[in-house]
């Protein structure tokens, strides 16, 4: 097994973390422990890993560092190899939803962790594909992924003020609630055009979910029970909402109860395509990009993962 540890997760507090849960957790003698200084700097040991027939990956970090792994992944393996590797992870990050809803006996010290791979199943992966600078550009996602109010947040947590730096480091739920009251208050609706299960039609986004969990942004959560494995994303629209009223969801959605007065359209479906004349920020598993065109889709069944 491979443990890759993103020492930047947490706001800078991961191996702290790290070090507080390590021997707690038991793990096999000959399990190597990768610490990657950036994005990057870990597909040499991922590759190598593989090329030596190792397909069990631990990753210590928050979601961002399990989507750059299963971006990595992809890159450097062919699908059969995809398919027999099992993934576990330690929650040493900042919002930490793939391991939500927290389930006691998988926490130590305060930190969650799913390392059982004899439990692994097979989840879908969410596939992203966005223009850039004219050119065509391909992400993959876990979670979920949003637009609006919510990735415009992510954008400013993963960009942060001094007063949000410091906050990431002291509390992460109160960094978090700084971050989205500051988006907030400056949050102007996205007119956009979507594309969907044979429908078009035009929108102006407050926030919008594509999910795969409902479990997003700290303590939040959408009003669904989505599947991890049948080919379908949950979709909530949020549309045309004050300042005010946005205020009032991000309570509702804390607490996560009905949020049906909030002028929401949910659906389901395999693919949907999002596009705008101006830029606007999408987010992915904690990770943020800029375009005016994004289509999702749904990729079956693509990688094993712990359920505890």
């Amino acid at each position: 097994m491979l443990v890759l540890i993103n020492k930047n997760s947490g706001g800078g507090t991961a191996l702290k973390k790290w070090k507080r849960v390590y021997q707690k957790l038991n793990l096999n003698s000959s399990t190597k422990i990768f610490i990657s200084e950036s994005n990057s700097s870990s597909e040499e040991a991922i590759l190598e890993a593989l090329n030596k027939g190792k397909i069990d990956f631990l990753i210590a970090g928050g979601d961002g560092s399990i989507n750059n792994f299963i971006n990595q992944l992809i890159r450097l393996a062919e699908p059969e190899i995809i398919q027999e590797v099992k993934l576990g992870a330690i929650g040493i990050g900042s919002s930490n939803d793939f391991h939500k809803p927290f389930c006691i006996k998988n926490i130590v010290q305060n930190i969650p962790f799913k390392l059982n791979f004899d439990s692994a199943i097979h989840r879908d992966v969410g596939c992203l594909m966005f223009k850039k600078d004219e050119k065509l550009c391909k992400k993959y996602f876990l979670i979920n992924a949003s637009l609006g109010v919510t990735a415009e947040g992510n954008k400013f947590f993963n960009n942060p003020d001094l007063l949000l730096k410091h906050l990431k480091i002291i509390n992460t739920q109160t960094a978090i609630t700084y971050a989205a009251i500051k988006n907030i208050l400056s949050y102007k609706n996205l007119v956009a055009t979507i594309r969907s299960n044979g429908y078009s039609f035009e929108v102006n986004i407050s926030n919008m979910g594509i999910i795969k969990s409902p479990y997003f942004t700290g303590n939040l959560k959408y009003d669904s029970n989505p599947s991890f494995k049948n080919g379908l994303f949950d979709i909530h629209l949020y549309q045309l909402l004050s300042k005010s009223k946005l205020i009032k969801l991000y309570n509702v959605l804390s607490k996560g109860i009905s949020d049906k007065e909030f002028n929401k359209k949910y659906w389901q479906t395999d693919r949907i395509t999002i596009s705008a004349d101006e830029e606007f920020a999408l987010e992915f598993d904690g990770e943020v990009i800029t375009t005016k065109h994004a289509e999702f889709s749904v990729i079956p069944g693509l990688i094993k993962v712990c359920t505890n």
